[in-house]
């Protein structure tokens, strides 16, 4: 059976519900670790830390996406979708993270999934909202963006993405070379 851990971070409560961007982060057990790892050190490396990507400076956010684009084990692994003029965040996440797991999933699977800044109230609605959409899961749990680097990247990736979004320079060129690498996949 596979494994898949999906952490999840969102970017757009800010704006009213003009924009709202889910990103999901998926891998499989058998490289979770070694992928951990390598961000761990991609995170040293380029000056970001622990850092949430609002904070991060732009040479850092730069240096750290171009990193990211070398690790084999990101590719077909990162999910985003955008939506416009709505503020149901909350069953929009959970639609994400299930179309998400359609996507990546080829075979029976259970689900680990880490949301950042989940509080118990909205973790019991994704898991009544995950099973209504037929995603068999095993964990869902909130966390803080210390706790993980993979939920550290799915927190820079709904940043990242949403300025790819909103047409910041930096963001573009990057981002087509992390499609072309076939490492991020917007879902329609």
């Amino acid at each position: 059976m596979q494994k898949l851990y999906c952490y999840v971070d969102e970017s757009g409560q800010d704006t009213k519900g003009r924009l709202f961007l889910v990103s999901v982060v998926i891998s499989e057990k058998d490289n979770k670790d070694k992928t951990e790892d390598l961000l761990l050190e991609i995170e040293k490396a380029h000056g970001k830390g622990l850092r949430k990507w609002q904070s991060t400076g732009l040479r850092q956010r730069i240096g750290y996406l171009e990193a990211v684009l070398w690790i084999r084990s990101l590719r077909e692994s990162i999910f985003y979708a955008t939506y416009e003029t709505t503020k149901e965040y909350g069953s929009l996440t959970t639609y994400t993270i299930a179309k998400a797991i359609g996507a990546r999933s080829s075979q029976p699977y259970q689900a680990f999934i880490t949301i950042d800044g989940l509080n118990d109230k909205e973790r019991d609605r994704v898991r009544r909202g995950l099973r209504q959409l037929g995603i068999k899961y095993k964990k869902v749990r909130g966390a803080r963006d210390e706790s993980s680097s993979l939920v550290r990247l799915a927190d820079a990736f709904a940043g990242f993405l949403r300025d790819a979004e909103e047409g910041k320079v930096y963001a573009k060129e990057l981002f087509e070379r992390f499609v072309r690498k076939n490492i991020v996949r917007k879902l329609e």
